[in-house]
């Protein structure tokens, strides 16, 4: 329970009872990331469900982006943000790191906000409820297990940092629960969806694990931010193109 709620604090604001995870809690405590995605899922899609009843569905796609900022502190999409902005910006690692680490953003930034703000809401609008609520619920799980896969299998690109809290103590049976939570999220579609969505959540982590390999020999904690959201945007974009599927 105390690793659960570790993982609550860490990944939202929701306050928690207790003085405070320790040090060595977050962790350990990622085994339980997809299950607080799911909690942040289910919230998002009672305020969708609840606003529907009055308003139109592109107004209560935008109440739901609200909310998943402020529960989340937009610990994620500070992440995606620092990331484009080091990769768009650094032609050298030692660049890359240093622009990732200023915490002023950029004009690479800003705009890799504004289109994940778009692309969210675009996708997102095109969903009725039956297939908001499913694809809403399971990208929450699987864009927080994304940073499992990641912590597990590099090595982190800095000396120190607050993703060092995470990367250097995920272990292998966290990610073997982590997997197991997010794929009994995909028990929300029929097998094929679920197949499909899995792949999905399989595949960004490794084509995104693969790129940092490639330019910082690792992963920071703004490149498990990054990864989340396009995890979690590559999920919205394939509700929509299997929604389109005869």
């Amino acid at each position: 329970m105390r690793l659960f709620l570790s993982a609550i604090q860490f990944l939202t604001r929701i306050p928690v009872p207790g003085s405070g995870a320790r040090e060595g809690d977050i962790g350990r405590s990622s085994a339980f990331f997809p299950a607080v995605g799911l909690l942040i899922g289910a919230g998002g899609s009672l305020l969708y469900y609840s606003a529907r009843l009055l308003l139109p569905s592109s107004t209560c796609v935008i109440l739901v982006l609200v909310y998943s900022v402020l529960i989340t502190n937009a610990l994620h999409e500070d992440g995606l943000a620092d990331s484009i902005d080091g990769f768009g910006g650094g032609w050298t690692r030692e660049q890359t790191l240093r622009i990732m680490r200023d915490s002023r953003i950029g004009a690479f930034g800003a705009l890799g906000l504004i289109f994940l703000v778009l692309g969210k809401y675009n996708l997102l609008s095109m969903l009725e409820w039956p297939l908001f609520w499913r694809w809403f619920l399971f990208a929450n799980a699987a864009s927080r297990w994304s940073s499992l896969p990641l912590c597990i299998t590099m090595d982190y690109a800095r000396d120190e940092g607050q993703g060092k809290l995470v990367a250097r103590r995920v272990s292998l049976p966290a990610l073997v629960i982590g997997t197991l939570t997010m794929c009994g999220a995909a028990l929300v579609f029929p097998a094929r969806t679920a197949l499909a969505a899995i792949g999905v959540a399989f595949a960004v982590p490794l084509a995104t694990g693969l790129y940092y390999r490639h330019r910082l020999g690792g992963i920071t904690g703004d490149c498990l931010g990054a990864t989340n959201q396009l995890t979690e945007v590559a999920l919205y974009l394939s509700a929509v193109l299997l929604a389109r599927m005869p």
